[in-house]
Formats: C-alpha cells, structure tokens, sequence
C-alpha cells in the first residue's frame, strides 16, 4: 500500500488520498492466484487550500513567492509532517483490512496452521491454503486440495536418462534400482554409462550394479566419449546416465553437465534427500535449472523425520515428481510417485 499511495501521489499531486479499497476476484491461477485490490484515489482539495494558506480556486495562475509568502511554506511543510502519522495510520488500518478481506488472519489463528508447519511446510503455503479453505479448513480437506495440485509423473518417455545432484544424494544407488526395475519387471534392454571418475570407488560400484543385473556398464570422462557409448548402445531400451556430484554445485559443474547433454534428447532427473530445507532445495533447483529438469526423484525418505518441504518444492517448482526412495535394498526401496503417496508421506500424521 505504501507503493500505491507513493504512485498516487506521483501522478496526482502531493495532496492525492485514499478513497477507497476493494478486492476484486480472479481465479484465473487456482491455488496460486495472488489477491488483486483496487484503489480509488482523489485530490483533497481542502488539503491543498489550507497547505497553500489560499483559498481554493481552479485554474487560477500561481504567482511567483515573495518574502510574505514564505511563512506559508514552512507551515506547509510543518503540515505535511503531521500529515504524514495520520497516514501511516491509515496505511496500517487498510492492511490490516486487506489481510482480513484475505484471509491470512483468519489462518494465522487457525489451531491446524501450527500442526502443518511442524511437517516441515512454509509458512506462506500454509497460510494460503487455510485463507482458500476458511472454515472449511480440516485435514481431510487441507489433503483434497493438495491431492489436486501436487504434481507427480513416473513416466519418463526419452530412451536416456540422467541423474545429476549434489554429493551424498544416492545418485548411483538410485539409478542401480531404476535399472533392476526395468531388467526384472519390464524385461528392458539397459545400458549403463557413469561420468563419475572423480569419486573413489564410484566406477567399480557401477560396474557390479551392471554385473548382478547383467547389463553391459561404460565409464567415460568427456562428452566425445559419452557420445560413443550411447551410440554404442543404440539398441538398449534404456541408458541410465550416472553423474559426478559437487558438495556445493556451482555454474561451472553444471556447464560441464551440459556439454554431456548437448546435442542428445533425454530425461534431465535431478536427484534431492527428503531431509533437505527449504532453502537448501531453492538453491540446488536454481544452480540446476539451467540444464532444463524434467523430473525429480526424492531420496532417503526413511531418513526424514517430516518430509513437508518436498510439498513446498513440488507446489513452487511444478516439477513432477517420479519417485521416492526409502532406504538401501535394490531394487525394492523405491517407489512411483502419485499425489495420494506424497501427501500420505509429508502429511500422513496430520489428523
């Protein structure tokens, strides 16, 4: 509202009011539409006379100051500052209104606000589904509209796909489960390539996944190499892709990524803990987004102690999720997302 009145005043004239503020509906975005409100605005015009010290009259010339007439202007200016509190005042007043009008308020005291936040949601998610909900807020009802905006996608069309993420996330682990998935219940044809040189280890945990499953398993260490082992296996019905992973990803390692993703069509899956916080999860999709995500797999839920940030991400992002993983055992520990399954996993104590 300071930003409306500041614009006001701009276009108006110092001496422009507030008349009026009403919210004016629009649907347009469901879940995530922003509340519109519109301002009447008008020039006070007995504001003006008693600031200038002269009565009021409409298109009469302005005169040039004099020395009797600089008095006027310092109580003018003593005038304004006064004016000036009352405004603030005001200001709070239609706030406060604007907040009611809302809902935010009302949700603020509902008693379910502090049992969803104590599931790891944010705050402004949770004060915007209880102002839609209103009275009518429930767990039951908090779950059904969650249940129609949560975003969850198993099926990944591309013929390879990519699992990139920071370090510690179960990269490796989860690309060996999605791969005995599709030898032993799909009967696919799979390949698996790692670009992961730099961990110790990591190659020859790839190469066993490879021989129990008894897939053919290539390890390269730049794109001119990753190029030939996918055409090397151009008649796989899938390539699982194992990455490197960074502590902190930078710019740098994704433009490294990059280059492998160059030129070739496939499923960008970007792997995140459960137990990872909000502002965790924000940075790591930013430094990510440059290589165009297409789907998220959430790991080590059996780790978590409340999973309500994978909700917050989901709601945010809008990236479907594919899976989620709870715990070591391969391939058992994974499973399809669904928004049922999610919202049972972040909400499921919620009563």
């Amino acid at each position: 509202m300071k930003e409306v009145l500041a614009q006001i005043k701009s276009e108006m004239g110092p001496h422009a009011i507030i008349v009026s503020t009403r919210q004016v509906k629009d649907n347009s975005y469901g879940l995530m539409t922003k509340p519109v409100v519109e301002v009447t605005a008008a020039v006070d015009y007995d504001m003006m006379r008693l600031a200038s010290g002269k009565p009021s009259k409409v298109a009469s010339p302005t005169p040039m100051p004099d020395e009797a007439e600089v008095q006027p202007e310092i109580n003018a200016v003593k005038f304004d500052i006064t004016a000036m509190g009352s405004e603030i005042t005001e200001l709070k007043g239609m706030l406060q209104t604007l907040l009611k009008v809302n809902g935010v308020e009302e949700a603020r005291e509902n008693p379910l606000r502090n049992t969803l936040l104590a599931q790891g949601l944010k705050p402004s998610l949770v004060n915007l589904i209880l102002s839609k909900l209103g009275d009518k807020a429930t767990p039951q009802s908090v779950k059904g509209l969650l249940s129609k905006v949560v975003h969850a996608d198993s099926h990944m069309p591309k013929q390879i796909q990519i699992v990139v993420g920071t370090t510690g996330v179960g990269k490796t682990t989860t690309i060996a489960k999605l791969a005995a998935r599709a030898v032993l219940n799909e009967g696919l044809k799979v390949g698996l390539i790692t670009l992961d040189t730099y961990r110790i280890g990591a190659v020859e945990q790839g190469r066993i996944y490879a021989k129990i499953l008894g897939v053919p398993f290539v390890s390269v260490t730049s794109p001119e190499e990753f190029k030939h082992a996918v055409i090397q296996f151009r008649d796989k019905d899938l390539v699982m892709v194992d990455t490197v992973g960074r502590s902190t990803a930078s710019d740098e390692h994704v433009g490294q990524l990059k280059e492998y993703c160059a030129s070739l069509p496939m499923a960008k899956i970007l792997a995140m803990p459960v137990a990872t916080r909000d502002s965790e999860m924000e940075k790591i999709m930013r430094t990510f987004a440059p290589l165009g995500i297409d789907r998220m797999i959430f790991t080590k839920a059996d780790e978590a102690v409340t999973a309500g940030t994978v909700l917050s991400h989901n709601l945010l992002y809008r990236t479907p999720i594919a899976y989620i993983t709870n715990g070591q055992r391969v391939p058992e520990d994974i499973e399809p997302a669904s928004p049922e399954m999610i919202i049972a996993m972040c909400l499921g104590e919620v009563q």
